[in-house]
């Protein structure tokens, strides 16, 4: 084996640390020795999967779990409020200020962490480092430090611009999401701003050791050796032979078992419905209220599962024995009873979605969700809507069409992704001579 001693270093946001960490098990479990860092709210699950833990902060912005509720300072409060009123205001608005917030967001000391990692690296006799993609510091470190890393990506694999793309424009756009001409053009001049602006870090940076190049795009720097995308082969790209591996796995998450109590609330005849929003984006009550309201009426004696937040409180006044509101779910036992997802299209809720095959309805709101959104609609694997701008008559037509949808599209992404998973991933890294 190659790669006897592996590394991990992950942001401290809950949506990225779990797959990262299933990721982790899985090399271990192929015979790898794997040390985890880090921030020291994530020890005790780490600790828990019996892995070697080590405290490391790659960012201020922090989301482990109930992304509003988690202690931040006070500019990332600023900017996480910023961020929640953009999305009121539509997508272009959204990833406007998403592409301004992420200098501040994803770009943490640079010339720290190179110390931080070259301690790690004298200290501990690593061979591969595993980064996500969003941790834009370590990315930068390693590479100034000449340190063999794999790309681990779990949004959307747009999120690595390709030759002549931009960061954080959406190649495509689901049909609900209406995006005028002016408003693109303003889009791809702010996110050509900041790609100038993070690169321009780096290059600054990179300079300071002669045997390096400087890069073209901060935000596409990647592995040399492969990059493993938490994702599916839509548009079958996956490249293994070429360097870097494109590694396509379709989850990074481990399957659970539901616990009687729950089994208990779950226990019907009717159709189940869950609502899920995402850590963040449970945020916006005023999309999550109407979703509830609307359901209701739409099949009133459906089971309705809501993932609420912090906003378990201001909902409560809607539970019935047949609407079971709660500040957090337990969302992969849960998938594999329900029969229906409303999302707001993040990557780790559609790969549970796909492993189990369930029907799907999004509301994209930022990030790579309109990627994702489009996906899914191109494929026939669900409908889309636009979280600011639904009707009752249009959501009950999306839960209409999804009953229609291609079976045959979802049963075949169901099996590739049964198929894959964070095992594959480590076997094909562990198996590169």
């Amino acid at each position: 084996m190659k790669y006897k001693k592996i590394f991990f270093i992950s942001p401290p946001f809950y949506s990225h640390f779990n797959p990262l960490l299933v990721l982790a098990k899985s090399f271990q479990e192929y015979g790898a020795e794997v040390t985890f860092g880090c921030s020291i709210e994530f020890k005790e699950k780490i600790l828990k999967e019996n892995l070697k833990f080590y405290e490391i902060d790659i960012s201020t912005n922090k989301n482990i779990g109930k992304g509003e509720n988690t202690i931040q300072p006070d500019t990332e409060r600023i900017r996480l409020e910023e961020f929640f009123e953009s999305t009121k205001k539509g997508a272009v608005e959204t990833l406007i200020t998403q592409s301004h917030h992420r200098k501040a967001d994803m770009l943490y000391n640079p010339e720290e962490l190179i110390d931080k990692i070259k301690l790690i690296d004298d200290s501990i006799d690593v061979d591969l480092y595993v980064v996500d993609i969003l941790s834009y510091s370590v990315t930068l470190s390693l590479y100034f430090l000449g340190l063999p890393f794999i790309t681990f990506c779990p949004p959307h694999p747009n999120t690595i611009p390709k030759e002549g793309k931009y960061f954080n424009v959406p190649k495509s756009w689901p049909e609900a999401i209406t995006i005028k001409e002016e408003d693109l053009r303003m889009l791809k001049q702010v996110s050509t701003q900041t790609q100038r602006e993070f690169t321009e870090v780096f290059n600054n940076i990179i300079t300071e050791n002669k045997s390096i190049k400087k890069i073209s795009n901060a935000f596409s720097l990647v592995s040399e050796i492969a990059v493993i995308y938490n994702y599916f082969d839509f548009n079958n790209i996956e490249k293994n032979e070429e360097k870097p591996k494109e590694i396509f796995i379709g989850n990074s998450f481990k399957a659970v078992t539901l616990d009687e109590e729950w089994l208990e609330k779950i226990d019907t005849k009717e159709k189940i419905i869950m609502i899920s929003l995402g850590t963040f984006l449970s945020n916006r009550k005023d999309v999550l209220e109407k979703l509830i309201l609307l359901v209701r009426e739409i099949y009133p004696s459906a089971l309705l599962i809501v993932s609420a937040g912090s906003n378990v409180e201001k909902f409560k006044k809607y539970s019935s024995p047949n609407t079971i509101i709660e500040d957090f779910i337990p969302q992969i036992a849960l998938m594999h009873y329900v029969d229906t997802v409303v999302f707001h299209g993040g990557c780790n809720t559609l790969t549970e979605a796909m492993y189990y095959g369930k029907e799907m309805v999004i509301l994209p709101f930022s990030s790579d969700q309109f990627n994702i959104a489009y996906d899914v609609e191109k494929n026939k694997l669900g409908r889309v809507l636009d979280p600011n701008n639904f009707s009752k008559e249009e959501l009950s037509k999306a839960f209409n069409d999804i009953e229609e949808i291609s079976k045959d599209s979802l049963l075949y992404w169901r099996n590739t992704s049964r198929e894959r998973g964070a095992d594959y991933a480590a076997k094909k890294i562990l198996e590169i001579e």
